[in-house]
Formats: C-alpha cells, sequence, structure tokens
C-alpha cells in the first residue's frame, strides 16, 4: 500500500509542522520489556541488521502525559549494547516510541487556511480535545491526506514536548538526534496491501493493542487501547476490544472488513494462545504482516527471527521507501 501521505515526521524544529519523510539508516524502537535496533540499507531497500534485547518491567511506562522513562541510565545502557550489538555506524536515526506515548487523530474540516501558521493554528486547536495536557506543550506533525470540496480530512500526531525529550535523551550515547520520530504503528502502515475493501490492522504491544481501519487504500479509524500489566494477563480485554473496533467498521463506519492483519510484539511464548484467541472471537483468520518485501541478504536465521517476532516496524520503515 503506498502510504507516501503518511511520510510524516514528529517534534523536530519547531512547535507546530509537517515534513517529508527521512529515511533512516539505523532504527530505534523503544517498548515496555524490549529495545530493537536495525541497522537499515534505503537505497538497497533491505533491512541488514536487527537486534533486540530486554528491558525489566518499569523502565519504559508509555504515557501521552506523565513521564515515560523511570531508569534512564539503564535504558541507555541497553540502547548502547543492542546499537552495538547490529552495528550502528551513525548516519540518520528513526526513532519508534510507543503508540501510548502519543496521541493520533483524524480530524476533517471543511477547508484548511492556505498559510502556513494559520493552518497550524486551527489544527492544534481541534486537536486540543484529544490531548490531556495544554495543547503548547504539544509537539505535533499533521499530513493532508484528501481533500475534496468542502473536506479535507487531516491525520495529526502529538507527542508532549517533556515525554518527546524523555525518549531524545536516551539517544545522547549513540546519535545527536533522530531525524525520525513516529509511533511504533505508524511505521507498520507501509506493510498494508493496496486493497479496496476494508481492512483491519491490528497492532499488539507489550503495553497497548492499536487497531487502524482502513478501507479503500482510505484511513478511516485509529484507536490504541493501553493495557495494564502484559498481554497475556489481559487476554479477555484485548479480545473484548478487538470485538468492539469490528462492530464499529460494521455499524458505524458502514465499512466490511475483508481481512484483519495482525502484528503481535509480545513475548513469542506467548503469541500463539493470543492468536488463537483473538481469531475465534473476531470469526476471522488473522494475517500477519509480510515483512520480506525487500529480502534481508546475508541476514542470519537468528535474526530473521527477530525481525518476524519484533522487526515489523522497521520493515515497515524499508517499505515506506517504494
Amino acid at each position: 500500500m503506498n502510504w507516501s501521505a503518511l511520510k510524516t515526521r514528529v517534534g523536530l524544529g519547531g512547535h507546530t509542522h509537517t515534513g517529508r519523510f527521512v529515511a533512516p539508516t539505523f532504527a530505534l524502537d523503544l517498548e515496555p520489556g524490549f529495545v530493537a535496533a536495525a541497522r537499515l540499507n534505503p537505497s538497497k531497500r533491505q533491512v541488514q541488521s536487527v537486534g533486540v534485547r530486554t528491558l525489566p518491567p518499569g523502565v519504559v511506562v508509555p504515557s501521552a502525559n506523565k513521564s515515560n522513562v523511570t531508569d534512564s541510565v539503564l535504558l541507555l545502557k541497553t540502547i548502547e549494547e543492542v546499537s552495538h550489538a547490529v552495528g550502528n555506524g551513525g548516519g540518520k536515526l528513526g526513532l519508534l516510541i510507543p503508540d501510548v506515548a502519543a496521541r493520533v487523530a483524524l480530524l476533517q474540516f471543511e477547508d484548511l487556511p492556505k498559510g502556513r501558521e494559520e493552518a497550524d493554528s486551527l489544527v492544534l486547536w481541534r486537536m486540543r480535545e484529544f490531548l490531556p495536557y495544554a495543547p503548547e506543550e504539544a509537539r505535533l506533525s499533521y499530513q493532508v491526506l484528501t481533500t475534496q470540496s468542502g473536506a479535507v480530512e487531516v491525520l495529526v500526531v502529538a507527542v508532549r514536548g517533556s515525554v518527546l525529550a524523555e525518549y531524545e535523551a536516551a539517544m545522547a550515547g549513540i546519535s545527536a538526534g533522530p531525524v525520525l520520530v513516529l509511533p511504533a504503528s505508524v511505521a507498520l502502515l507501509p506493510l498494508l496491501p493496496e486493497e479496496e475493501g476494508g481492512q483491519l490492522l491490528l497492532h499488539l504491544s507489550p503495553g497497548a493493542l492499536t487497531a487502524v481501519v482502513v478501507a479503500a487504500n482510505q484511513m478511516r479509524y485509529w484507536r490504541t487501547r493501553p493495557l495494564e500489566g502484559d498481554a497475556e494477563g489481559n487476554l479477555e480485554e484485548v479480545a473484548r476490544e478487538a470485538v468492539r473496533v469490528l462492530a464499529t467498521c460494521q455499524d458505524n463506519l458502514k465499512v466490511k472488513v475483508q481481512n484483519v492483519w495482525y502484528s503481535d510484539r509480545t513475548p513469542p511464548e506467548a503469541q500463539p494462545t493470543t492468536e488463537a484467541t483473538l481469531a475465534q472471537a473476531l470469526g476471522h483468520e488473522l494475517r500477519s504482516l509480510p515483512t520480506n518485501f525487500f529480502p534481508p541478504a546475508g541476514l542470519p536465521s537468528d535474526q530473521r527471527a527477530t525481525l518476524e517476532n519484533f522487526g515489523a516496524p522497521f520493515a515497515g520503515l524499508v517499505a515506506n521507501l517504494s
């Protein structure tokens, strides 16, 4: 699926802005429970090396409003270890943060002002109802998805400045700062195939379930549900949330879901049970997001397993270059 309209960055060079996609050569993905890293080759569209290191519980506690990092020393040490393991040779850094740390919204406007400052102010004003903090604290990025007569649809991503600063501070040992910051689920979107029918993407991470609905290659819905504790302990709630989203597709959005795509980045030992429970609750086969659009030349078998279990967002970053 061509998601060129979503090539956007967050929190760089200003309070509110849109921006072109910047292809990173090295990417980090920070989640509760693990730090994943990948060395990317944008010119060859390949994941060249990938690795993961576990984090003790409570080191990263995603929140849109509160402090996310409780042990910055341990987080920095873990980032340095996994970065060294995959061979960070410098270059442009992409940073993927937990979905819960950001607020994502689809906003409808009759029109957007032509001037950048006026458009920025209007988007921020509309976004305020989605923010659990003062709007002036937001680092906001937005991208126009569709424009029709009397209707403009805009995808907006917001991160509180103090929250973003925590994650950027963790990069101090390996980079002067990221050129690209995205919630992890945004990085998954380029892996969706181009289809006219309705598609539901479920992304289960250690701290949240994010559901995205796409119809006729247009995003229609986004929802992130935080989870207390691990996904295995919240299996019934995860299933109920997925069923609620599917009902919303059919009843409110009038979208008939043909395919349910699934990315599970919780510990691998719990994944078969979770997938079976979700498939039964939804009455749909769950299709795994493909991560091998661009063959990772020479990637060892253990790294291929890491890419499959944890690295789908990295594959999405690469796929977004096509």
